[in-house]
C-alpha cells in the first residue's frame, strides 16, 4: 500500500534524524536553523518591500551581483575542497591562499570605486549606485570570509555553529533594513548599508567561533611553497568548478545586468527571485551542505548507498515542492499584490514566470556535488557554459524582436526550466538510478499539477495565466537603446492604467509631472525624446 510504505519511509527518516552524526541529523540541523530565516523572511520581507520600493531593490540587485561576482574570484572554488584534506595543515594552506586572493580582490574593488566616474562612463546605467559603489570591497570581504567559515565549519562538522551565524546575519539584516528604512523613510541605499553593516558583524563572530577549531594557526606556519603545492594538488577546482560556479552565477544574474537600465524592472525580478530563493535555501540547502560532506564519504567506499541517497533526496524535494512551486504559476500574482502591495504586482508575474525553473533547480541543485565527487566537474562547466549562452541569446533575440522585459524574462525562465530538468536527469544517470522513468514521471505529475491549477484559475478569476499590468510587457528601453517609438508609446500610455504605475500619461505635458528619482527622469527624457522625434506617431 502507497500510504503504508510512505509512513514507513517517514518512520525511517525520524528514526535517522535521532541517530547522532546521520546525514538526517545533519541535514535536520541545518534544516531547522534555516526555518528560522524562513520565518523572518516570511514576516518582515512585506513590511520592507513596502517601505523601500522596486527601485530600491533594483539598485541593492546590482550591487549584490556586483559582491557576488567578486567573491567568485576569490574563492576560485578552492573552499569546496576544505572537506579533502587529510592533514590539518595541508587544509590550513588551502584556507590561507583563498584569504590571500580575497586580499587581492578587495584591492581590485577599492580601485573600481575609487575610478568610478570612469567605470559609469563606461557602463552608465551603474551610476545607480552612487557613491555607494565604495562599500563593494566592505561587501566583498564579508561575504568571502562567510563563504571560507561556513566551508571551514563544514569540515568540522560543526553544522550547528554554522546554522546559528548564519541564521542571525540574515534575521539581523532584515531587522536592521526595517528600522533604517522606518527611520529614512525608504532611503534607495538602505538595502545596501544594512548589507554591509550585519555582513562586517557577521565576519567577526564566524572569526571568534573559528578560534576553538584553530583559526589562530593562520597566522603561523605561513609557507608559499606548501600553498603552491595544495593549489596545485586541487587545481581542478580553479579549472573547472570555479568556471562552472561563476558561469552559473552570471547566468543567474543575465536579467540584472541587460536591465540595469530600469532599476524598476530589476527588483521587481530581484524580488520575485529572493522569494522564490526560500525553498531552496529553507530545504535545498539545508541537504547540499550535509551532502557535499556525505558524497566526498561514500563516492568510492560505498557508491550505492550515495545512489540510494541521491535519489530519495530528488524523490524528497520532488513532493516536497510540487503543489507551492506549481501554485505559484498560477496564483503569484494575486498573493503578491496582496501582500507586498499593488506596486509589487508585476513582481508576482515574473515569480510566476520563474517558479518551475525554481522547482527544478530545488531538486537538482542540491545534489550537483554528485559531480564534484566524482571527479566529472567538465560536465557542470559545460551545462552551465551552454545554459548561460542559451539564457543571453533568448533575451536577446526577444529585444532585437521589439519585446520588453516581460517576454525576455519568460524566455530566460523557460530555458532555465527545461535546463534543470535535463540536471535532474544527469545527476540521477550518474549514480546509476532509473533517470529516464523518473524524469518522465516529474514532467508528467508537475504538468498535471500545473493543469488542475490552470482550471483553478480560470474558474475564479476568468483568466488562464498571470500577466503584466503593462499591456505588453515592455520597459520604456532595452539594453539596445531606444525602442521603436509605436512600441514605446503603446507601453508607456497603452492604457491608462499602465501609464499611471509608470507615472505618465497622455498628451505630453503631463510627463513634466513625472516623479523625481532617477529612474523615472530617465524614463521622462526618453519620452520626450520620443514624442519630439516622432510627432506624427498615431496617438493610443
Amino acid at each position: 500500500m502507497p500510504i503504508r510504505k510512505a509512513i514507513g519511509h517517514l518512520r525511517h527518516d525520524l528514526q535517522r534524524i535521532r541517530t547522532k552524526d546521520t546525514f538526517a541529523r545533519n541535514a535536520f540541523t541545518v534544516f531547522g536553523g534555516n526555518s528560522v530565516v524562513l520565518l523572518s523572511q516570511l514576516i518582515l520581507t512585506p513590511l520592507i518591500a513596502r517601505i523601500y520600493g522596486p527601485e530600491a531593490y533594483g539598485v541593492y540587485g546590482l550591487f549584490t551581483a556586483l559582491v557576488l561576482n567578486f567573491s567568485a574570484f576569490a574563492e576560485l572554488g578552492y573552499s569546496s575542497a576544505y572537506v579533502l584534506p587529510k592533514k590539518k595543515e595541508d587544509f590550513m594552506q588551502l584556507f590561507r591562499l583563498n584569504m590571500v586572493l580575497l586580499i587581492i580582490v578587495v584591492a581590485v574593488a577599492i580601485l573600481l570605486g575609487l575610478l568610478r566616474e570612469q567605470v559609469y562612463a563606461l557602463m552608465p546605467a551603474w551610476d545607480h549606485l552612487g557613491d555607494f559603489i565604495l562599500l563593494v570591497p566592505v561587501g566583498v570581504l564579508s561575504y568571502g570570509f562567510a563563504v571560507f567559515a561556513t566551508q571551514w565549519l563544514t569540515r568540522e562538522r560543526a553544522f550547528k555553529a554554522s546554522v546559528v551565524i548564519g541564521s542571525s546575519a540574515t534575521v539581523s539584516l532584515r531587522a536592521f533594513n526595517l528600522v533604517y528604512g522606518l527611520l529614512r523613510k525608504g532611503s534607495t541605499h538602505g538595502l545596501i548599508l544594512g548589507d554591509v553593516v550585519v555582513n562586517a558583524g557577521a565576519t567577526i563572530t564566524y572569526w571568534i567561533t573559528l578560534r576553538k577549531h584553530g583559526i589562530r594557526q593562520f597566522f603561523s606556519g605561513w609557507s608559499w611553497p606548501g600553498m603552491r603545492a595544495l593549489a596545485i594538488e586541487y587545481k581542478h577546482y580553479p579549472l573547472l568548478i570555479f568556471p562552472e560556479k561563476w558561469v552559473s552565477l552570471l547566468g543567474m544574474q543575465l536579467p540584472v545586468f541587460l536591465l540595469i537600465a530600469d532599476p524598476v524592472v530589476v527588483g521587481q525580478f530581484a524580488l520575485a527571485g529572493s522569494l522564490l530563493m526560500i525553498p531552496l535555501r529553507l530545504l535545498g540547502y539545508s541537504f547540499s551542505t550535509v551532502f557535499i560532506q556525505k558524497a566526498a564519504e561514500t563516492v568510492d567506499s560505498d557508491p550505492e548507498l550515495l545512489g540510494r541517497i541521491t535519489k530519495g533526496l530528488y524523490q524528497r524535494l520532488f513532493w516536497v515542492g510540487l503543489v507551492p512551486f506549481t501554485s505559484m504559476v498560477f496564483f503569484s500574482d494575486a498573493v503578491f499584490a496582496f501582500v507586498l502591495g499593488d506596486s509589487w504586482h508585476d513582481a508576482g508575474v515574473i515569480a510566476a514566470y520563474l517558479a518551475l525553473f525554481f522547482f527544478f533547480r530545488l531538486m537538482t541543485e542540491p545534489m550537483v556535488a554528485l559531480f564534484y565527487a566524482q571527479r566529472k566537474e567538465h560536465i557542470l562547466l559545460i551545462f552551465q557554459t551552454a545554459l548561460t549562452i542559451l539564457r543571453w541569446g533568448i533575451m536577446v533575440l526577444l529585444f532585437q524582436l521589439g519585446f520588453g522585459s516581460g517576454p525576455a524574462i519568460l524566455g530566460y525562465a523557460i530555458v532555465s526550466a527545461l535546463a534543470y530538468l535535463v540536471l535532474g536527469y544527469m545527476l540521477l544517470h550518474a549514480c546509476k538510478q532509473n533517470a529516464l522513468v523518473l524524469t518522465v514521471r516529474t514532467l508528467l505529475v508537475t504538468t498535471a499539477a500545473c493543469a488542475v491549477f490552470a482550471l483553478f484559475r480560470m474558474a475564479t478569476t476568468g483568466t488562464w495565466w498571470p500577466a503584466l499590468w503593462s499591456p505588453r510587457g515592455a520597459p520604456l528601453y532595452s539594453p539596445h537603446g531606444l525602442l521603436r517609438p509605436a512600441q514605446l508609446l503603446g507601453t508607456a500610455i497603452g492604457t491608462e492604467h499602465g501609464a499611471r504605475r509608470r507615472g505618465l500619461c497622455w498628451p505630453g505635458p503631463c510627463l513634466q509631472q513625472l516623479d523625481v528619482s532617477r529612474a523615472t527622469q530617465r524614463v521622462q527624457a526618453r519620452c520626450a525624446y520620443a514624442l519630439g522625434k516622432y510627432s506624427r506617431a498615431p496617438r493610443p
